[in-house]
């Protein structure tokens, strides 16, 4: 096993304040102000995936995907979504349209989140 070095521990995320299919508007990075839907979440790696926000192009090769059915994927020039931190994303309170933290509040037997800046559930079913 090879030691690393200068790699910083990646503690994950025990409870993300950011689940998939929450708009969130980036408050750090080259998309600053921009708002869109989250994607995916990764709370091992605190990561997560915004559509349309922290795009790369990447240059593709052309070539064959190995398995019992042979299909060949196109090469190119393609666009793809990379991750941003999760520290650098805060949720939209749908009542209020603003960025708001999150806190955890106990309802019945759930935890549900809330809008610390106005008090609204977040995730009311």
């Amino acid at each position: 096993m090879a030691f690393k070095r200068n790699q910083p521990e990646i503690k994950p995320i025990d409870r993300p304040k950011v689940k998939k299919g929450d708009e969130v508007l980036v408050i750090a990075g080259k998309d600053r102000g921009r708002r869109g839907k989250v994607i995916n979440v990764d709370a091992k790696a605190g990561k997560v995936v915004v559509e349309k926000i922290n795009e790369f192009k990447k240059h593709q090769k052309p070539r064959t995907a190995m398995g019992t059915m042979a299909q060949t994927v196109a090469g190119g020039i393609i666009t793809v979504t990379m991750p941003l931190h999760i520290s650098n994303v805060m949720v939209v309170d749908k009542s209020t349209n603003k960025p708001t933290r999150v806190g955890r509040k106990t309802v019945g037997d759930k935890h549900l989140r809330y809008g610390k800046g106005s008090g609204q559930l977040i995730d009311a079913e």
